[in-house]
């Protein structure tokens, strides 16, 4: 009986030392923040971030992954560059948490819903996780859009990743491909560091901490989300285009033909072709999926048009109204 007695700690300690030492417990609110350097930019050397919330809910048999891409601190030292009255934009240097800020991570984050995405995988941690399949194709003459989220490596170096699909039967085209690969986990497992890859064009790092649960800004916090919505509007504000329209009509030009008469619809659908592409290199640049905003990316755009075309508003007023949150989609 001793014997046996004896044998059960050793049993015990065999059992869990083969289990990993820094396994990680996905289910839980994180704080992601990436470190990236984006080669497709204007400046490719300059040091970029963004930061989401990413939450994980068990539902049964699967496991729901919800991304919030707006976070919203109280304190915003060092996160946004100050432009002037009402602008400001993401600094561009890699952003580390100060104390109070990570102590708010601990707490909990408040959250904007905007542009939130959610999706339910099915499978195990041996399996790996997924959305699903790719879908079936019914046309060759519509395309179809489908989005693929994906985890694997549970439970000690998990991979998180994201195919964005385009395509119908008679063609199929990965339009994108995002990638979080851990390399190492501590602080018992509520810590994970790993290599940070988009496209292939946005290469970094990222680094997920465990944090309180998130509530949703509203009341007195709500002026914080809007700290983030002016932010980057005021970003997009100060690159807007201007002395030289995008395919290389001068402002005086464009508006000569407006006054003249002479601006027709044609015209018309070629400059809001124009302004929905700089919008969506905005978004782009800025750490978002164009394809997720699409509708207020339209929005602002026909605003923009109107403002110009039929207001009669200058590339540079409009650049101020943007900087001053006077035009949202």
């Amino acid at each position: 009986m001793r014997g046996l007695l004896l044998g059960v700690p050793v049993l015990l300690l065999a059992f869990i030392g083969q289990r990993p030492a820094e396994a990680v417990d996905l289910v839980g609110t994180w704080h992601v923040l990436i470190h990236y350097k984006d080669s497709r930019a204007e400046h490719p050397e300059r040091e970029r971030w963004e930061d989401r919330i990413w939450v994980f809910e068990s539902e049964g048999s699967r496991i729901r992954w919800t991304d919030y891409p707006i976070v919203v601190f109280s304190d915003q030292t060092a996160r946004f560059d100050q432009l002037g009255t009402n602008r400001a934009a993401r600094v561009l240097h890699y952003w580390e948490p100060n104390a109070a800020q990570l102590a708010q991570i601990q707490e909990g984050l408040e959250i904007n819903p905007r542009g939130s995405r959610s999706k339910a995988l099915r499978g195990s941690d041996a399996e790996g996780w997924s959305s699903g399949g790719k879908g079936a194709y019914q046309s060759a003459r519509f395309i179809t859009f489908h989005e693929h989220w994906q985890i694997t490596g549970m439970p000690d170096r998990p991979v998180f990743s994201r195919s964005d699909v385009m395509g119908s039967v008679a063609a199929e085209n990965v339009e994108g491909r995002t990638l979080w690969k851990s390399e190492s986990v501590d602080s018992g497992g509520g810590l994970i560091r790993g290599r940070y890859d988009r496209d292939g064009t946005r290469i970094g790092t990222f680094r997920m901490m465990r944090s309180g649960l998130v509530r949703t800004a509203e009341g007195s916090r709500k002026s914080q989300a809007e700290i983030v919505d002016t932010a980057f509007f005021g970003a997009m504000g100060s690159q807007l285009f201007a002395g030289e329209l995008p395919g290389g009509a001068s402002e005086e030009e464009v508006r000569r033909a407006i006054d003249a008469g002479e601006f027709t619809e044609g015209d018309r659908s070629d400059l809001l072709a124009q302004f929905e592409r700089f919008v969506t290199e905005s978004y782009r640049s800025q750490g978002n999926d164009p394809r997720v905003f699409r509708p207020d990316i339209q929005s602002l755009s026909r605003k923009l048009v109107a403002l110009f075309v039929d207001d009669g508003k200058s590339i540079a007023e409009i650049q101020q109204m943007l900087m001053d949150s006077r035009v949202r989609p």
